[in-house]
């Protein structure tokens, strides 16, 4: 009777084993991050090459902007700001695309594109900010001038952002990347961007440094998404022309 018992008992403990095994897998299931976006978006390209670079398994949640979807009552849940992209993760959400990326990065073992030493971070988190407050404001209030109709782009920005790209040519005379000898998660966002804004504003013959950047950065696998990106987008500002 008692040799019944345990193994009772023992057959008991392994069903709960099993079954907390089960539970833990089904967890991280759930778990898995889901960034919602769209793919003509510089920020949610940048989001979504960070995490392929990584190989960080995401579920994509397509957000359409030509159809208003960020605006969606849906949507302003997820980030009532209405902007792309957002990361889910862990019943957390991160709204903004540099701060994915980061957490992505401080997520990774033995990453490379935001490595520890303090210095080269800073000089990552430096390209990061001129990104945030300079590239992409600039890209952002041309496009957006462009689909409402209001053409061809205002003079100063252009020039705004000549001159910025002037600055990214002579940071990369002597150099491949923009911190150095290798690629890192800064190349990655102004590539993004810079790209985007190229459908609109094109490089000028100064910006030759610039332009052998943007191809090194096309040479890489996972700028497939950039280029689908930069697709969709292109597709959408024939659209308008045709129209005007």
């Amino acid at each position: 009777m008692v040799l019944f018992r345990s193994n009772f008992c023992f057959k008991s403990l392994q069903n709960i084993r099993l079954l907390e095994k089960c539970i833990i897998r089904n967890m991280s299931v759930t778990k898995k991050p889901v960034l919602y976006g769209d793919e003509s978006s510089p920020p949610v390209r940048f989001a979504m090459m960070t995490a392929s670079l990584l190989n960080i398994d995401l579920e994509f949640h397509n957000v359409d902007l030509f159809k208003g979807e960020n605006r969606s009552e849906f949507y302003k849940k997820i980030n009532p700001l209405q902007k792309v992209p957002a990361l889910s993760v862990d019943g957390e959400i991160i709204c903004d695309s540099h701060a994915i990326a980061l957490y992505f990065c401080r997520t990774s073992n033995g990453q490379e594109l935001y490595p520890e030493a303090n210095v080269l971070r800073a000089k990552i988190d430096e390209w990061l900010y001129f990104n945030a407050g300079v590239l992409f404001p600039i890209d952002s209030a041309i496009f957006t001038d462009f689909f409402a109709g209001k053409g061809p782009a205002d003079e100063v920005k252009v020039n705004n952002w000549y001159s910025a790209l002037d600055h990214l040519e002579l940071k990369l005379t002597d150099q491949k990347w923009l911190t150095g000898d290798k690629m890192r998660l800064c190349d990655v966002c102004c590539g993004t961007t810079i790209s985007s804004l190229e459908i609109l504003v094109p490089l000028l013959e100064r910006h030759k440094n610039v332009k052998s950047w943007l191809e090194s950065l096309n040479s890489l696998s996972c700028f497939e998404v950039n280029k689908r990106g930069l697709k969709r987008l292109q597709s959408f500002v024939e659209i308008l022309k045709q129209q005007n």
